[in-house]
C-alpha cells in the first residue's frame, strides 16, 4: 500500500514501553501504508537495539546524543514525504483502529492542521486536556492557583475547561499523540528547537493557528498513555524543573523580557499560595496519604526554588556521565545538587 502516514517516535531509554508502543503500531489495521521512524536519543538501556532486532521494517536512527523532544523529531523531517505525520510518545499504545480513525478524521476537516485524540491512563482514567488557552504570565498564575481538577470543575464557567469525552475544535494540542498535515508542519517550520522538552507542542499549536490552520480534538478514538514513562529515568525533579524552564522560554519568545520576568513572579507567588494551601490542608488533616503530601510539597518547593533562580533542570546524557550542567549524573539525581520531586510536571 502507498504510504500515507509517517509515525515519528523519539525514544530515550524507553525500554519495554517502547516495545509495546511499536507492537501496537504493527498490530494496527489501516487501509493505507504506514512508515515508522524511531529517533533514539543515544539510549543506553538496549531499547534501540531491541527495536532494531524486533522491528526490521521500521527505521531506527541514533541521534548520537540526548537532543530532547523537539530537535529529535526535527531530525526525521528530511525522511518524511507522506501527507500526514504522527508524533507519538514511546509510552503510548494504540488501539487497532486508532490510526485509521484519526487519519480519516483529519482528512474530513480540510481546515485542520493538526489533531489530537483521547488519552487514557493504564487504569482506565481519561486524561484531562488542560485549559484551552494560550499561556500568559497571568494565566500561568491562574493555572497554578486553580490547578486542582475539582476546583477547575467548580470554576468551569469562567475557565476554558475542555471535556476530554467531547470532540471539537480546540486551541491547544499535546505531544503524546499529535497528528499533523505535512503541509501545515512545513509552514510552521516543525518544532521550535529552543525547547528541550515540554512547551514545544503548545508553541506548535500556536504557530499553526497563526498560519490560519485550526486544531481539532477527537474523542472517537483513543490511546493508552502511561505519562512520564521515559522522563522518570531522568534525575529526580527533572520533569518539574524542565517544564517551568520551557514555559519560561515560551514567555520570552512571545512576551519578551518583561513577560518572562512577570512569569517568574507568577510561578513564585503561585508556588507560595499552593504551599500555604498544602500546609493548611495538612493541618486540617485533609490530606491523608503522607507520600502524596510529601510529593506535592516537594513539587511546589522545586517551583519556588526555580523561580528564585536557585535550581535549574539538569539534562541527562548517559545514565552515568556528564550532564549539561557540567556535573556527573547519578541515578538518583545530579551530584552536588539535590533535586527532589515527582516525575509528573
Amino acid at each position: 500500500m502507498e504510504p500515507v502516514l509517517t509515525i515519528v517516535i523519539v525514544n530515550w531509554n524507553g525500554g519495554e514501553l517502547l516495545m509495546r508502543c511499536l507492537r501496537s503500531i504493527r498490530a494496527s489495521r489501516t487501509s493505507f501504508g504506514v512508515r515508522v521512524i524511531v529517533v533514539d536519543n543515544d539510549s543506553d538501556d538496549g531499547s534501540r537495539q531491541a527495536a532494531q532486532n524486533e522491528f526490521p521494517e521500521f527505521l531506527v536512527r541514533n541521534s548520537g546524543a540526548n537532543l530532547g523532544f523537539a530537535r529529535a523529531n526535527n531530525l526525521a523531517r528530511s525522511s518524511v514525504d507522506t501527507p500526514f505525520v504522527l508524533f507519538l510518545n514511546p509510552d503510548t499504545e494504540l488501539r487497532e483502529d486508532t490510526l485509521e480513525k484519526a487519519v480519516r478524521c483529519l482528512e474530513s476537516y480540510p481546515d485542520v492542521g493538526a489533531l489530537g485524540c483521547k488519552m487514557v491512563c493504564p487504569d482506565g482514567t481519561v486524561q484531562q486536556q488542560g485549559l484551552q488557552w494560550h499561556l500568559t504570565p497571568w494565566r500561568v498564575f491562574i493555572e497554578l492557583v486553580c490547578g486542582g481538577r475539582q476546583l477547575q470543575k467548580i470554576l468551569a464557567r469562567w475557565l476554558p475547561v475542555w471535556d476530554p469525552n467531547t470532540s471539537g475544535y480546540v486551541r491547544k494540542l499535546y505531544g503524546g499523540f499529535l497528528l499533523a498535515r505535512r503541509k501545515a508542519l512545513e509552514q510552521a517550520g516543525w518544532f521550535d528547537e529552543r525547547y528541550f522538552m515540554y512547551a514545544e507542542d503548545a508553541d506548535l499549536s500556536r504557530t499553526l493557528q497563526t498560519f490560519g490552520w485550526r486544531l481539532y480534538y477527537t474523542a472517537e478514538t483513543e490511546i493508552t498513555h502511561v505519562g512520564g514513562g521515559t522522563s522518570s529515568r531522568a534525575p529526580s525533579g527533572f520533569a518539574v524543573l524542565m517544564k517551568y524552564e520551557s514555559i519560561g522560554k515560551l514567555m520570552l519568545k512571545y512576551y519578551g523580557l518583561t513577560g518572562f520576568f512577570c512569569y517568574r513572579l507568577a510561578v513564585l507567588f503561585g508556588a507560595c499560595v499552593r504551599l500555604a494551601l498544602l500546609m493548611a490542608a495538612r493541618a486540617l488533616r485533609q490530606i491523608g496519604n503522607s507520600q502524596d503530601f510529601n510529593n506535592a510539597l516537594m513539587k511546589q518547593w522545586l517551583m519556588l526554588l526555580w523561580a528564585l533562580g536557585l535550581r535549574r533542570a539538569c539534562i541527562p546524557a548517559r545514565r552515568y556521565g556528564p550532564d549539561v550542567c557540567g556535573r556527573q549524573l547519578i541515578t538518583s539525581g545530579c551530584q552536588g545538587d539535590s533535586l527532589v520531586g515527582r516525575r509528573d510536571a
